[in-house]
C-alpha cells in the first residue's frame, strides 16, 4: 500500500517517520512519504496524487480545497478532509482532537485561534461535546464569519468572531484556549501574556512541538495544557483504521518513541 501526506509546507511533518517506523516494525507492506504541493498547482497535482496513492493525509492549506476532488464522507458543517482512502475523504482531526478531552471538563467561553480546516474540526467536536460559547480570532474575518454562519445554523451554539488584533482582549474573557492556526509553528508569539493565561482551565495548541503559547501556559500553571502530539496520536490511529491497518499499543509505542 502506498500512502503519503500532502501540504505546503510539509517538511516539518513527523508523519512519514512515525508511519514508516511502525510499518517496518510490524512488517507491514506499506510506504508513507511527504509530498509538497505548490498551492497554485493544486488542482492539477491532486489528480496525480489520487491516481498513484492508495491513501493519504491532507494538511494545511488543502483540507477544504480537497473536497471537490474526492467522494466526501464528511458531514456538514465540518466539510474539511484530512484522510483519503481509495478516493473517499474522511475527517479524523475532530476525533484526534477530542480523545484527550473526553474525561476533562471544557470550561466556556472557548477561544479558538484560526478559522481553517483544523478550526472546523475543533468546533465540530466542541459542539458535539455540548459547548455553547465559542470565540474565533482570525486574521481574515470573512473566513471566520463563514464558519460562524455554518455552525450556528442548527442552533445550540453561539460563535463570535474577532480580528487577530483583539487576541488579548478575547483571551482575557475566555476560560479555554485552542490554537488551531499555524501561529507559533516558527516560534512566533501569539501575543497572549501571563496576565491573560492566569486562571485558565485549558490551553490546547494543535502544533505538535513546544510553542511559546505552550511554554507560557505551563509557567502560568494552566490547569490542563495539551500540545498537538496528543491529537496527532489519536488522529493517526483513526487513519490506520480507515486504511485497514491494525494499530493499538504497537502503534502508540512507536509514536511516542518518535515524538518523545
Amino acid at each position: 500500500m502506498r500512502l503519503c501526506i500532502i501540504g505546503h509546507p510539509i517538511s516539518h511533518s513527523m508523519s512519514p517517520t512515525i508511519y514508516s517506523r511502525f510499518f517496518e516494525a510490524m512488517n507491514i507492506d506499506a510506504t508513507y512519504e511527504a509530498v509538497d504541493i505548490d498551492p497554485n498547482e493544486f488542482s492539477t497535482k491532486i489528480v496525480s496524487i489520487i491516481q498513484h496513492f492508495d491513501g493519504f493525509n491532507v494538511t494545511i492549506p488543502f483540507k477544504e480545497r480537497i473536497v471537490p476532488h474526492i467522494v466526501c464522507q464528511v458531514e456538514p458543517p465540518l466539510l474539511a478532509v484530512n484522510c483519503i482512502f481509495q478516493g473517499r475523504g474522511y475527517n479524523t482531526d475532530w476525533i484526534g482532537f477530542g480523545k484527550p478531552l473526553q474525561r476533562r471538563p471544557i470550561e466556556e467561553p472557548v477561544m479558538i485561534i484560526g478559522a481553517g480546516g483544523a478550526a472546523r474540526a475543533v468546533i465540530f467536536y466542541l459542539k458535539r461535546a455540548g459547548v455553547k460559547n465559542i470565540q474565533i480570532v482570525n486574521r481574515t474575518l470573512s473566513t471566520a464569519e463563514k464558519i460562524k454562519e455554518e455552525f450556528e445554523v442548527s442552533g445550540n451554539l453561539e460563535v463570535n468572531v474577532f480580528p487577530l488584533e483583539a487576541i488579548r482582549e478575547v483571551a482575557a474573557k475566555s476560560k479555554s484556549i485552542v490554537n488551531a492556526s499555524s501561529l507559533g509553528m516558527n516560534g512566533e508569539d501569539t501575543g497572549i501574556t501571563a496576565q491573560e493565561l492566569s486562571g485558565k482551565s485549558l490551553v490546547y495548541d494543535l502544533i505538535y512541538w513546544k510553542t511559546p503559547l505552550i511554554e507560557s501556559s505551563r509557567r502560568c500553571e494552566v490547569k490542563t495544557v495539551l500540545d498537538g502530539r496528543h491529537m496527532l496520536l489519536h488522529q493517526a490511529m483513526e487513519n490506520l483504521r480507515i486504511w485497514g491497518v491494525p494499530s493499538g499499543e504497537s502503534f502508540e509505542k512507536t509514536f511516542w518513541e518518535v515524538m518523545k
